[in-house]
Order: structure tokens, then C-alpha cells, then sequence
């Protein structure tokens, strides 16, 4: 057990070392920085074209609207103009207020933006309102009636979703976790086919094979790359939890946090549910059958080309369960349930649509389970024939003589 453990921990330190590890974890971030950040640079710039000037005399207008940041006063037409045809401004407007109306002219190349159109109208509805009260000369009665205002009291319930809204979101989460399932099939099964495949063949492999069974240098590799998928997880949910609890305390997120966080609370609980069992045992599964795929190759380079059948059926389990999801009660969505390799795809999507019962996911997910029992006996024991093979006589006739050799 000591060997197997120096094994996984050899393979996790070469792995997580490589700079490809790192920017495989942090490249999808900066992106998302990079385009926030030239998101706020194309706003401040935005922002900065589309600011107007305001000509008018009552200070009750002026005020308001330079608080926006959208607008700047100016006390004449003149000196708007000027600072117009200067570009100091894109436009401005001249407010002219009679007796019992405001007049307010727009001067500019283009329309005024939607938003900055809809907060001058609203100051200058006001004014107008305040403009309408005093020529009306109502009593102060009369003032309350039109000041009564609606009485409005809201009651929510943020601990339950009804029935369409928790379908919903059982729904979505079982794409993520399909999602997930998928990428990390895709970039590991290349990562440990190569590893496996760079050692293949060499007197490294020679000794180390007559010093420990081949069997528990083979458990070392996969428990390595399972500590590498382990710490990109961890990595994400530390990332995820900080933010979760850091969104309350920032301006500007949240508002819009705390209107979704119900729904976050209720899919990190529908996460630990049959789906998650079948996403683990679908991974393992798909890891241990890449290692096999990396030992019956000759050459490093040819690893991406021997673990292609294994792209392929995750292929055929995603878009498996993408085209039957409007048909899960169909004879071959409910046979490929079934089916390992394609069960962690199709299984939890069955349930999710009331198609299958708990009894039927237990039935499917014992099969798996005792196939990947089977399938890691079986490659223990022709691991050691496969990894020393170092003629290039194909990957089928690699896997052929491995068979052979186990059987003597």
C-alpha cells in the first residue's frame, strides 16, 4: 500500500506541476476578468459620449439630472453650443418653462440614449406635476387626496418552489452535472492516456515492476489523477464559496444575488442525489478504461488517437440524453440506462423526467458498479503484459498478445 501511495503521489506532484494544469484551472477565469474589464471600459466610454448638457434657469431640473453623471448644466444656449461643437458633449437640451408648461428641445447628431432619455422625462414629469399643483390652487385637503399613495405589502416564501419551478431546476441541475461529467472525461482521459503512454516500454518500467506488482502501480496512477480532478473541484468550490459569501456585501451584485440565491440553495441540495452517484462511478470508469487506451499504444504522440473511442461514446452519451430528454420513457433511452459507460448520462435523466424509480436506478447503478469492479480486476491483471510491450505492431494486436499473456 506504502508503493501504491508513492505512486499517486509521484503522478499528482507531476501533474499538478505542469503549468498546462494551471492554466487549464484559471484560464476559463480570465477570460471571464478580461471581459469584464473591457465590458467596464466600453461603458465608461459609452457613458462618457452620451453625456448631455442641460440649459434651464430652475435649479429644481439642473440638480437632479447632473447627479446621474449623464448630464452637464450650463446657464445659456450659447455656452452648450459651444461646448458641443467642441465635443465635450454629444448633445443638449434647452428647457424652457412658461406659466403652466415645460418646453424641453433636444440639439444633437443622434437620438438621446433610452436610459438617459427616461431619467430626463421622469425630472421634468415631476417639475411639470409640481407646475400643474400650483396653477390648480387646490386647498391643502384636496393636496392630501392627491397625495394618498398605495398601500402595497409583499409575502414570499424563499424556502419552497412549487412543482414546475423544483422540475426546473432538477433539470438544469442534472446538466450540470452531465456538463461536467463530460468535460472532465474529455481533458483527463487525454491526460492519463498520455502519462500512461510516456512511460511505456522504458527500464524504468522493468524495474519498478520487479519491485512492486504491476496491479498497484496501475491503482497508484489512476488514485494520482483522481487527486489532480479532486483539486480542481476543490479549487472551484473554494472559488464558488467565496463569492457565494462575498456577493451580500458587494454594490452592484447583491441585489441580483440575492433575488437567485433561493435557487442556488436549492441546487447545491438537489447535487447530492443519484445523479452525483452516477457522475463519480461514469468518471472512474471512463479514467481506468483511458489508461488501458494509453498502455496498448507505442508512442506518446499516439495517445490522443487510442483514446478516441472513449470521446466518442461520451459523445454518444451526451447527445444521448440531449435528444431523448423530451422521450425518456422511450425503449432506448430506457435500454442505454442500463448500459455502463452510457448509464451516467441517461439514468439520472430518466428520474429527473418521473420515468424511472428509485429501484430501477439502484438496479442500473449496481451494474455499473460491479462493471467497474470487474473492468479494474481485469486491467490490474494485463496492465503489467500491456505497459512493457514495446513492438509497434498496432494497438489491437498490443491488446491481443496482453490477453494471451494473462491466460498463461
Amino acid at each position: 500500500m506504502d508503493k501504491t501511495w508513492l505512486v499517486a503521489k509521484e503522478t499528482y506532484r507531476r501533474e499538478v506541476k505542469n503549468w498546462s494544469f494551471l492554466l487549464m484551472i484559471f484560464a476559463p477565469f480570465l477570460v471571464l476578468l478580461i471581459s469584464f474589464f473591457f465590458g467596464m471600459s466600453s461603458s465608461s466610454a459609452f457613458d462618457s459620449d452620451t453625456k448631455v448638457g442641460i440649459v434651464s434657469q430652475n435649479q429644481s431640473i439642473v440638480q437632479p439630472l447632473k447627479k446621474t453623471e449623464d448630464f452637464d448644466g450650463y446657464k445659456n444656449k450659447a455656452k452648450a453650443e459651444k461646448a458641443y461643437k467642441d465635443g465635450d458633449i454629444s448633445g443638449y437640451i434647452v428647457v424652457k418653462e412658461t406659466s403652466t408648461q415645460l418646453v424641453a428641445n433636444y440639439y444633437g447628431t443622434e437620438s438621446l440614449d433610452n436610459d438617459v432619455k427616461t431619467e430626463l422625462i421622469r425630472v421634468l414629469n415631476t417639475q411639470q406635476q409640481a407646475l400643474n399643483l400650483k396653477n390648480a390652487k387646490l386647498s391643502e385637503q384636496q393636496m392630501q387626496s392627491l397625495s394618498q399613495k398605495v398601500k402595497f405589502t409583499e409575502k414570499t416564501n424563499d424556502k419552497k418552489l412549487n412543482a414546475s419551478d423544483e422540475k426546473n431546476l432538477k433539470t438544469a441541475t442534472f446538466w450540470i452535472l452531465i456538463f461536467v461529467l463530460y468535460f472532465l472525461v474529455q481533458t483527463y482521459s487525454t491526460i492519463m492516456a498520455q502519462d500512461i503512454a510516456s512511460e511505456k516500454g522504458t527500464k524504468i518500467m522493468e524495474m519498478i515492476f520487479s519491485s512492486m506488482p504491476g496491479g498497484k502501480y496501475f491503482d497508484g496512477k489512476v488514485l494520482g489523477i483522481f487527486l489532480e480532478i479532486l483539486t480542481q473541484l476543490l479549487i472551484y468550490a473554494v472559488m464558488f464559496s467565496g463569492f457565494y459569501y462575498m456577493a451580500p456585501h458587494i454594490d452592484g451584485v447583491k441585489d441580483t444575488f440575492a433575488q437567485i440565491k433561493p435557487a442556488i440553495d436549492q441546487a447545491l441540495g438537489q447535487i447530492i442525489s443519484w445523479g452525483l452517484l452516477f457522475v463519480v462511478l461514469g468518471l472512474i470508469l471512463y479514467i481506468v478504461y483511458a489508461a488501458v487506451c494509453g498502455a496498448i499504444v507505442t508512442k506518446a504522440e499516439d495517445a490522443n488517437k487510442a483514446v478516441q473511442p472513449l470521446v466518442y461514446l461520451t459523445l454518444l452519451g451526451l447527445f444521448s440524453s440531449m435528444s431523448l430528454s423530451n422521450n425518456p420513457d422511450g425503449i432506448f433511452a430506457m435500454i442505454m440506462s442500463y448500459i455502463p459507460f452510457l448509464s451516467s448520462f441517461l439514468m439520472p435523466l430518466r428520474l429527473i423526467k418521473g420515468n424511472a424509480t428509485g429501484l430501477e436506478a439502484a438496479i442500473s447503478l449496481v451494474i455499473l458498479f460491479v462493471f467497474l469492479l470487474g473492468s479494474i480486476w481485469w486491467i490490474r491483471k494485463i496492465y503489467p503484459s500491456l505497459i512493457l510491450q514495446t513492438d509497434d505492431n498496432g494497438m489491437w494486436k498490443n491488446m491481443k498478445r496482453a490477453l494471451q499473456g494473462m491466460k498463461e
